[in-house]
């Protein structure tokens, strides 16, 4: 036993983003804070008495598929922090608030592909997908002719399969106790809906067509903190 190699305790992010036009705030915020998030999630899991050893990041940007073509949908590797820090700053830094007409946005797209990613998912890491935005989500399929539109994407009920586990084949990489969802998104849409069914999900009211200006980083990595540290219910 005492020769056996202990698998490092990570914490893998996907932040979805909405990256139109009104969400310069929040966007810039991310940006701001991109070189010391690291520290700060150490230090506020250190605090609620649940250490990691590794944090790695990925970033899903969406905006429309119906106006925005090829830019609808922005997305990265996983970056290790802190080693990947310069990588990380630099994909933010392509990142730029535009697009998006005027009405909701293909966030749960976003959320579709955030599902998918290749998480680490031994039992003591966790899996937190976080997303932002400031509108309500298009329903799924409904850009479906956009010549950009994935031809993979499932309907609402497959997207709920996929995250409580009944869509394996899909979310392969997903642990169904260590997953967590956190959203910041106005009240009223389909985002708040959705945390109101789905298990392992921790919802924020904002602001709509704001940017999340009122949201600071502290209350995000408080969120991020706590419900990735929390027991997951069986």
């Amino acid at each position: 036993m005492d020769n056996m190699v202990r698998k490092n305790r990570c914490i893998d992010i996907v932040f979805c983003i909405d990256g139109t036009g009104s969400m310069s705030d929040c966007i810039d915020n991310v940006k701001k804070h991109a070189r010391n998030f690291y520290s700060m999630l150490v230090e506020k899991m250190t605090r609620l008495g649940s250490d990691i050893d590794e944090t790695r990041v990925k970033v899903i940007v969406f905006r429309d598929y119906g106006c925005d073509g090829e830019n609808s949908m922005q997305i990265s590797d996983f970056f290790l922090l802190d080693q990947d820090t310069p990588d990380y700053e630099k994909f933010l830094s392509g990142v730029r608030a535009q697009g998006g007409g005027d009405g909701p946005e293909n966030g749960l797209e976003a959320l579709f592909y955030a599902m998918q990613s290749k998480f680490e998912c031994g039992d003591d890491d966790r899996q937190v997908i976080v997303l932002f935005t400031d509108a309500d989500a298009l329903p799924l399929g409904a850009r479906s002719d956009s010549a950009v539109y994935p031809k993979d994407m499932v309907d609402e009920a497959g997207l709920e399969k996929m995250w409580i586990g009944k869509d394996q084949e899909r979310v392969g990489f997903l642990n169904q106790l260590t997953k967590r969802l956190v959203i910041f998104a106005p009240a009223g849409t389909r985002y708040e809906e959705l945390a109101k069914r789905w298990n392992l999900t921790w919802y924020k009211a904002v602001a709509g067509d704001d940017g999340l200006s009122e949201i600071s980083f502290d209350d995000i990595i408080d969120l991020i903190g706590k419900s990735a540290s929390a027991k997951a219910r069986r």
